[in-house]
C-alpha cells in the first residue's frame, strides 16, 4: 500500500502538466496563421529541423540510506549491510535531425514533427558503509553499480503549439512520445553483491511521454530558431518502480532532461510558370523561315 502514494503523486503532477499544456494551446487558438505560413502562400508547409544541445541524466534522489536485514536459522536478525548510496549522472552533447509539418487548420497543435536524436550517458551508484563479511561481522566496505551507453538513440513524435507574444517571437509548448534505445551498453556491479538485493539488468529500450517548453523567433521567412527544454514526464515501458519520468539503474533512479537549440527550415514552393511545364522540348517557331522572310520584306516596303 505504501507504493500507491508515489504513483498517485506522479500521475497527479503529470495531469497538472497536461492541463497546463491544454490551457496554453487554448489561449493560442486566436494567433495569426502568418507565423508559420499555414495558408501555404510562400512555402510548402514542411521542411527539415536540425538540433544541437545538452543531454543530462541526473539522479533523483541523489543519495539514499540503505539497510538490509534478514532472519537467520536461529531466528535472529542479521544485518547484511548498512550505509548510504550516492548516485551520479552525466551530461553530454546531443545532436538531432528531423522533419516537421505545419497544420493548415490548427486546433490543439500547429505543427507536428518526427525527430531522431543521439547522445551518450552513464550512471554510477556508490555504496559507502558496513557490509557483513563471510562470518556475518559488519566491516567497512564499498560497492558500486555502473552503467554506460555508447550511444542513446531517441526517435520522438512531437506535437507543437506556438503562442505568439509579439511579431516573429513566440513561446512554445510541446508534447511527444518517444522510443529510446541504448547501444553498446556496459553494465557492471562490483563488491559483495550477495549482501544486497539482487537487481535486474537495466532496460535498454524505453517508451516515454515527453513534455517541453521554450521560446522561438522567426529569423526570416521560412527560417526559425528555437531553444527548448524537455524532460520525460512518464516512462510508459518499462514503468520505473517509483513511477513518473524516472529511469531505473540498479540501486539508483535517474531522470532524463534536454536543452536543445533547434533550427527549422520550411521548403520553398516551386515557381509557377504561366507557360506551363517545360517537358524538355525546344520551343517551336510560330512561322516557318520562308514565311518569316516574306514578312520582313513586307515590313521594309511599308
Amino acid at each position: 500500500m505504501n507504493k500507491i502514494g508515489p504513483f498517485r503523486n506522479k500521475f497527479g503532477a503529470i495531469g497538472a502538466l497536461l492541463i497546463a499544456f491544454l490551457g496554453l494551446t487554448h489561449q493560442a487558438c486566436a494567433q495569426s496563421n502568418q507565423l508559420f505560413d499555414a495558408q501555404r502562400n510562400q512555402f510548402r508547409g514542411n521542411g527539415l529541423t536540425l538540433g544541437a544541445g545538452v543531454h543530462w541524466l541526473h539522479p533523483n534522489p541523489q543519495e539514499a540510506v540503505s539497510v538490509l536485514t534478514v532472519v537467520n536459522e536461529l531466528d535472529q536478525i542479521d544485518t547484511l549491510h548498512t550505509g548510504r548510496w550516492d548516485h551520479q549522472g552525466s551530461m553530454g552533447l546531443r545532436l538531432g535531425v528531423g522533419f516537421w509539418h505545419v497544420a493548415k487548420r490548427p486546433i490543439l497543435w500547429d505543427r507536428v514533427s518526427i525527430q531522431l536524436e543521439g547522445s551518450k550517458h552513464q550512471a554510477t551508484s556508490i555504496f559507502t558503509g558496513a557490509i557483513a563479511d563471510s562470518v556475518g561481522v559488519l566491516v567497512s566496505d564499498t560497492s558500486s553499480d555502473f552503467s554506460a551507453a555508447g550511444i542513446v538513440s531517441e526517435l520522438t513524435l512531437r506535437f507543437h503549439r506556438a503562442i505568439e507574444i509579439k511579431p516573429d517571437f513566440f513561446l512554445e509548448a510541446q508534447m511527444g512520445i518517444g522510443w529510446d534505445a541504448e547501444w553498446a551498453v556496459d553494465f557492471e556491479r562490483t563488491g559483495p553483491v550477495n549482501r544486497f538485493v539482487d537487481r535486474p539488468e537495466p532496460a535498454r529500450h524505453r517508451l516515454a511521454l515527453e513534455l517541453g517548453l521554450g521560446v522561438g523567433v522567426r529569423t526570416r521567412a521560412g527560417r526559425y530558431l528555437r531553444i527548448i527544454a524537455q524532460t520525460d514526464a512518464l516512462q510508459l515501458m518499462p514503468l520505473a518502480s517509483d513511477g513518473g519520468g524516472r529511469i531505473d539503474r540498479y540501486e539508483g533512479t535517474f531522470k532524463s532532461a534536454h536543452l536543445t537549440l533547434q533550427w527549422d527550415f520550411l521548403r520553398d514552393k516551386p515557381d509557377i510558370s504561366c507557360a506551363g511545364k517545360n517537358l524538355g522540348n525546344e520551343a517551336m517557331p510560330l512561322f516557318n523561315p520562308a514565311m518569316q522572310r516574306k514578312m520582313k520584306k513586307t515590313r521594309r516596303k511599308g
